[in-house]
């Protein structure tokens, strides 16, 4: 019988002690919390550093607007590289028809100095000559579908070569003299082509206008010369000025 209540009272103070520390707990969470001195508080989540981005993916598709951009890059490049093909192009064919007109000029000097004159002289009668030479000469070039072409090219190829040597060494003359120099034949000659290369790449003003007038003007002054009463000219002057 002892043994019982024994067993039922501490039963009871069990029950007791684990209703009390219930209690305590539940008065503990119902307090608010004290901030202690010195504690760390954690940072809100929108100011915690981020984390480490993303590897960018390499093989997603362009958007729109980032394939119009390679497009626009790729087209730049394009222009760039064509103008400057066109301008090398241009400046290499100026430079090599300086020289076939200098080299012409020292090969046959009394025949260009005959052209020079008469771009000089009659300038008009020339062009006349040289336009009709040209169309002529096409036209039966392409009427014979080129077997004409084979006979007329060398007669065609110097009256280009002396006659344009004459039209440089007459516009050289100018220029020279604009300079209030005298100068020679020579000094005549490579301002001429200097000037004429120049002004014959000219976009469209060139191109279409000045060269094509020149070209004319030179041929006819080489056939009126070639056609015409040969005057004796004086031996042409190579020395300094």
């Amino acid at each position: 019988m002892k043994r019982f209540l024994s067993a039922v009272v501490v039963l009871v103070l069990t029950c007791g002690v684990a209703l009390a520390q219930e209690e305590s707990g539940k008065r503990r969470s119902a307090e608010p919390e004290v901030e202690q001195p010195g504690a760390e508080t954690p940072a809100p989540p929108e100011a915690r550093p981020a984390a480490h981005p993303p590897d960018p993916d390499h093989n997603r598709a362009l958007e729109p607007r980032e394939f119009r951009g390679v497009i626009h890059s790729l087209n730049q490049i394009r222009d760039g590289a064509v103008a400057l093909t066109t301008t090398l192009i241009i400046g290499l064919s100026s430079l090599m028809l300086a020289a076939l007109l200098v080299f012409t000029g020292a090969v046959a000097p009394q025949a260009t100095a005959r052209a020079s004159i008469a771009v000089r002289d009659h300038p008009l009668r020339s062009f006349g000559i040289g336009a009709v030479a040209l169309l002529l000469g096409t036209l039966l070039a392409a009427a014979t579908r080129g077997v004409a072409g084979i006979f007329l090219l060398p007669i065609f190829s110097a009256a280009v070569c002396i006659g344009l040597a004459g039209v440089c060494e007459q516009i050289g003359r100018g220029v020279v003299h604009l300079a209030g120099r005298e100068g020679n034949r020579v000094a005549h000659l490579l301002a001429g082509c200097a000037v004429f290369s120049f002004v014959s790449i000219i976009p469209l003003l060139g191109w279409f206008g000045i060269f094509p007038y020149y070209l004319a003007v030179g041929v006819g002054a080489f056939f009126s010369t070639l056609l015409g009463r040969k005057r004796p000219l004086a031996a042409p002057d190579y020395r300094g000025a």
